[in-house]
């Protein structure tokens, strides 16, 4: 007997969710605040997670307030700002750092995002912040041949190395307000041939409410540290305390100029507070300006013989100028030689603390902290250490 088979059909709709349970599910984006993401030099994911790591930029844009973790890596020549998902405007900070101390190396870093930290990563392109790049921090970075160029407000360095470029400044202050820079070093920074840039460890110009504080600036052609005229709009506003500071150590091609400290009356220039530097290697040129204290440092060579100082020791001078400078022999000021422990190597730290001792004159104050952090004393001029 012949029988006709039966056949059974399923919903289309039952049909589709059973091949789409078969099917895997791409992973859920999260855009909370917050939250940590990873990035990659080549990430294209859409989760910025350790499986799947985003672009830089992506992860940036989505972190909200966050962290970044990089993969080791090169990721080239950046620019982070300006466009899609970079344009963020954020007000909560940014952690970018590598993972688990991998090896994180950047190129050209132009940046016009706002309230990013930088930590721990290696530039050989230089860093450019441009001005909307405010409430930028470096934090333990390493610039290998170039510069940083600060033109935003609210920018912090700190625990930094900064070495090596060719005719370019190491950090340049311009357009900027609010800067401070701690317990770095910038160095080595050199003239190329036939070029007509001068190099300078750092350069101000057309900047306020800046501080330089516990830094080792030297071996840079042009300056360790130099006040410019920029676009005349004046530098108010500056603290340079505690510093070590050096010229050129010996004069090669790359370095042939080496003043530690140029502080001219090029422009408007008023507030400036110059205490407890260790100026050694080079001239150092201060002009008598409105609000300027230059308080308790060691002055390996006066260029010029007006120079306003207090509680300052000064090793030489310009005897073609004057016999002796203005204010020596007065204000607690005197002759005397300082010996540091190694100056080919940039460590200024006093051999004996006696070489420094001062009897303080006047009002003013040492600086709160020398160039260890330490405590400084009252009647010792330099920084310290």
């Amino acid at each position: 007997m012949n029988r006709t088979a039966r056949v059974f059909t399923l919903p289309i709709t039952l049909v589709l969710a059973v091949l789409a349970g078969c099917a895997s599910q791409p992973e859920p984006r999260d855009d909370a605040a917050g939250v940590t993401r990873h990035a990659a030099a080549g990430g294209s994911g859409s989760v910025c997670s350790v499986e799947q790591p985003c672009a830089l930029a992506d992860a940036i844009a989505r972190a909200g307030e966050g962290t970044v973790l990089l993969a080791a890596g090169d990721y080239g020549d950046l620019e982070l700002g300006g466009g899609s998902s970079q344009a963020v405007v954020r007000t909560d900070q940014v952690v970018i750092e590598p993972l688990d101390g991998a090896e994180v190396v950047v190129g050209k870093l132009t940046l016009e995002l706002p309230a990013t930290t930088w930590r721990d990563v290696t530039f050989t392109g230089g860093i450019y912040l441009d001005t909307p790049a405010t409430g930028t921090v470096l934090d333990g970075i390493h610039v290998d041949g170039s510069g940083v160029f600060v033109h935003a407000a609210n920018v912090t360095i700190r625990d930094s190395v900064i070495e090596n470029g060719t005719s370019i400044d190491g950090i340049q202050i311009g357009g900027a307000r609010n800067v401070t820079i701690e317990h770095s070093t910038i160095r080595g920074f050199g003239q190329g041939p036939g070029s007509d840039v001068h190099s300078d460890c750092v350069q101000i110009f057309d900047s306020s409410e800046v501080v330089l504080r516990g830094n080792y600036l030297g071996n840079c052609d042009n300056a360790a540290l130099i006040f410019s005229p920029g676009g005349d709009e004046g530098i108010s506003d500056v603290l340079v305390e505690a510093n070590r500071i050096q010229g050129c150590v010996a004069e090669t091609e790359r370095c042939s100029g080496g003043t530690a400290f140029d502080l001219r009356d090029v422009t408007a220039i008023t507030d400036v507070v110059v205490r407890n530097n260790t100026m050694l290697d080079g001239s150092v040129m201060v002009d008598p300006l409105d609000g300027l204290v230059f308080d308790r440092n060691i002055v390996d060579y006066a260029s010029n013989c007006a120079m306003p100082m207090t509680n300052t020791i000064v090793a030489s001078w310009n005897t073609g100028n004057c016999d002796s400078p203005d204010a020596l022999g007065r204000d607690g000021n005197r002759q005397g030689e300082v010996r540091v422990r190694d100056r080919q190597s940039g460590d200024l730290g006093l051999v004996d603390p006696q070489d420094a001792a001062i009897e303080p004159s006047g009002a003013g104050a040492p600086a709160s902290a020398g160039f260890d952090g330490e405590s400084l004393p009252a009647d010792q001029a330099g920084a310290g250490g």
